[in-house]
């Protein structure tokens, strides 16, 4: 209904009459809110991957994190994360946070609530035990409507979206996908990248440099003074910035 209203609305609201529209609805409907950012002032930005592990990246990746000494927040596909265990210990001994993206990369909105609650069921246990207690989830594609989100929450989990992007789903040189991001940046905002990349069916994904992609991210959000950090350790210093997400 949002969304509705939103959409009839938007061609008469200039940017400031937008804002102030959105923390309205912020305010009304936080009980049904999902993060998307910190509340409090910070200069920490959260920095999150989905659609891993992927053999071929996110070793790397954990290489170059642990040299900045950098924590991230890995919404995980469960059918890789089995298929690759020791990735997802790394992950854990380095002590980045796991977060559950699903079993496979589905639209959920598509799917029988029932067939949902089960395989969400099975995928979370199946994240746990790893040995982390999983307190975030990132529908794949964003996709959630109001039953979805009761259910994710249901389960203990809240419900985490994205502020700027790297379009890293698409073939393009390493610095333009980070400067793609960094243009979009700002404290307090969750960043999304993808250390995997899930296509729809006879799309081949992008084959550019993603840790050399992230290495030119952190250079960047250095010399801004930008903190990466994950998602848990934004939100439980700064407070969690909810609002409305429902997408089909």
């Amino acid at each position: 209904m949002l969304a509705w209203i939103s959409s009839k609305l938007r061609p008469y609201l200039n940017g400031p009459a937008r804002r102030v529209f959105r923390r309205a609805a912020d305010a009304l409907l936080f009980p049904i809110g999902s993060i998307n950012g910190a509340v409090r002032p910070t200069d920490a930005v959260a920095v999150t991957f989905d659609d891993g592990p992927d053999p071929q990246v996110t070793p790397g990746l954990l290489d170059l994190l642990r040299a900045r000494g950098v924590k991230a927040t890995f919404f995980v596909l469960t059918s890789k994360a089995e298929a690759h265990p020791e990735i997802i210990r790394q992950m854990v001994a380095d002590g980045h946070e796991l977060a559950l993206h699903f079993d496979n990369h589905d639209r959920l909105t598509t799917l029988p609530l029932g067939e949902v609650r089960d395989r969400m069921s099975a995928a979370l246990r199946s994240l746990e035990t790893f040995g982390k207690p999983i307190r975030f989830f990132r529908p794949p594609f964003g996709a959630q409507n109001l039953s979805i989100y009761r259910l994710a929450r249901s389960k203990g989990m809240q419900v985490v979206t994205w502020g700027p992007i790297a379009e890293d789903w698409v073939e393009q040189p390493p610095a333009r996908a980070a400067n793609r991001a960094l243009s979009e940046m700002k404290a307090g905002e969750i960043l999304l990248l993808h250390d995997g990349v899930e296509m729809p069916d006879g799309e081949a994904p992008p084959t550019f440099d993603r840790v050399k992609m992230v290495e030119l991210m952190l250079d960047g959000m250095a010399a801004r003074k930008l903190v990466p950090t994950s998602v848990g350790g934004m939100v439980d210093a700064s407070g969690a910035r909810l609002s409305p997400w429902f997408r089909l």
